[in-house]
């Protein structure tokens, strides 16, 4: 017989939690009953006539008894799970349980392993059940460790085959065209090596060296090329991996490179633009002739909810922009601009503001732009420009003594005297008002900038106890008194301090969820009781 090798090494491809699996499964197997009146060679030799037959599931049945009364015998753990591989091969709805359960056969085979040909067997396998459960690279290390002990034509072949499938390769290839400088990058399975390895080697550009050549992570990109011509890229083979493969054979490929799409962007700035200066806007455009625009204008009664929201700064998709028009602001002016277009290279047009709206009113505006034979989906963002018309600049800076503002004229750089500022509040509340003196400077109290809490009593209860919550919590906290309940009347109740931080429940329900405060409550309080009554 064979010699025995010893008890086998820990695997580093077989993870973990597998073999915590494989160790609960054969746990599972032993503990179950053989059936009575068969020995261990029938039970064997019917589980093998099964698997011949084309009837994985009933192998599976006699392979488990067999192991019930040899459970030692890696021959069998083997075996089954070969069986478990072919009945997840048939499908079912138990496909990944089958595939688990024949990973975890194969490692007590292995680990009951003792001569050579045993163990590359058990490894061959053991490559079998890793692949198909898509642990690719697992299965390459396990055939290999297969190799290493018995060079075996039929699983060197099943090696190559699953190498050049799910080996180290090129996946795929994109071309980014939307750059001055375009280039072709080369996507491969696994990482490339970081350090030490001159890639320009292995990479041909229409026979000749490539002119720069970028190698990151799994992607190596051909950089330096031009718009409208068509490319030779051939990658020779032994270009190696990080994990140490090399590119089993050539790979070539043939490359278009498209002129630029048609696009616009605003170069990315946000202005402020003087109310009486001539002023323009540079739109940056790629292969157009002309640029569609519109321009929006949101006012001081809506600046606070702009500013809060979502949208302030931000590139616009269609359904921003009709949001600010229907909601917070109003459309000023729509057009198209004419451009000197240079074949994929970027021009830049300036937009004449000033032509566009002769009067500009104070506030902030959005400008937006979409190339003019572009039909873009509504969903898709927009080349976006905000800006601000003023005359008055504004430097503000927070202190002990409050939040002090300077305004300068944006024409002279002088400090501005008798400027009226108004502090909101995120609800659009004025918080206060003040007047800049002569050095510019206007100073908001500390209480007016530090309050991060509000209450609206709505009940004589809540009028009661909100007061004494409001000066026991140590941050600053407004309460908001609705006048027409100054009058009402109620029951007082001890409920003590109020919770600042949820909403109070005056009526629970599971069907509708009504949300109110101060003043309002009796009136939606009356509402949810005629709801109820309606069912």
């Amino acid at each position: 017989g064979e010699p025995d090798i010893g008890a086998p090494a820990d695997l580093d491809f077989f993870p973990a939690r597998m073999v915590d699996e494989a160790r609960q499964f054969r746990a599972r197997v032993t503990a179950s009953t053989a059936p009575e009146g068969y020995g261990l060679a029938f039970l064997i030799e019917d589980a093998d006539a099964a698997l011949a037959a084309a009837n994985p599931r009933r192998a599976i049945q006699s392979y488990t008894s067999a192991l019930v009364i040899s459970p030692d015998d890696w021959s069998i753990w083997t075996r089954l799970a070969r069986a478990d591989l072919a009945a997840a091969a048939a499908g079912g709805e138990d496909v990944a349980t089958l595939r688990r359960n024949a990973s975890s056969a194969v490692w007590n085979g292995y680990i009951l392993s003792r001569t050579a040909s045993a163990r590359a067997e058990v490894l061959a396998t053991m490559a079998e059940t890793l692949e198909a459960r898509a642990m690719y690279r697992p299965a390459l290390q396990a055939y290999e460790a297969s190799l290493l002990l018995v060079d075996d034509a039929a699983v060197r072949a099943a090696y190559l085959d699953l190498r050049a499938r799910k080996g180290f390769r090129v996946v795929d290839h994109s071309v980014d065209t939307d750059t001055a400088s375009p280039r072709i990058c080369v996507q491969f399975s696994e990482d490339l090596v970081k350090t030490g390895v001159d890639y320009a080697t292995f990479v041909t550009l229409d026979n000749a060296a490539p002119p720069a050549l970028e190698a990151r992570e799994r992607e190596l990109c051909v950089e330096g090329l031009q718009h409208g011509r068509h490319y030779r890229i051939a990658l020779r083979s032994g270009l190696p991996a990080a994990i140490g493969e090399t590119l089993q054979s050539p790979v070539t490929l043939s490359v278009y490179v498209q002129d630029r799409p048609a696009s616009v962007r605003f170069t990315g700035d946000d202005f402020v633009l003087p109310g009486k200066a001539r002023r323009g806007i540079p739109l940056v455009s790629v292969n157009t002739t002309g640029a569609k625009l519109s321009l929006h204008r949101v006012g001081e009664r809506s600046l606070s909810r702009l500013v809060t929201g979502y949208q302030f700064l931000r590139q616009l998709n269609g359904y921003d922009v009709s949001q600010i028009a229907d909601d917070l602001g109003q459309p000023v002016w729509e057009g198209e601009i004419d451009i000197q277009n240079a074949l994929n290279e970027e021009v830049v047009t300036s937009f004449p503001v000033d032509e566009a709206l002769p009067e500009r009113d104070p506030g902030i505006y959005v400008l937006t732009a979409q190339p003019k034979d572009v039909d873009s989906e509504y969903w898709e963002n927009r080349a976006t420009q905000w800006f601000v018309v003023s005359d008055i600049g504004l430097s503000t800076y927070t202190g002990e003594d409050g939040l002090n503002v300077f305004a300068r004229s944006l024409d002279t750089a002088e400090a501005l005297a008798g400027v009226e500022l108004t502090l909101l509040a995120r609800n659009n509340e004025v918080l206060g008002t003040a007047v800049t003196d002569a050095a510019g400077r206007a100073t908001f109290t500390p209480g007016l900038a530090r309050g991060d809490g509000g209450m609206a009593p709505a009940t004589v209860t809540d009028a009661r106890w909100m007061m004494p919550t409001a000066l026991a919590d140590p941050d600053p906290v407004l309460i908001f008194e609705h006048g027409g309940l100054y009058n009402a009347t109620g029951e007082l109740e001890d409920t003590g301090p109020v919770d600042l931080d949820r909403a109070a429940v005056r009526r629970a329900g599971g069907d509708i969820t009504l949300i109110t405060y101060g003043g309002t409550l009796p009136t939606t309080m009356a509402a949810a009781a005629e709801l109820a009554a309606d069912g």
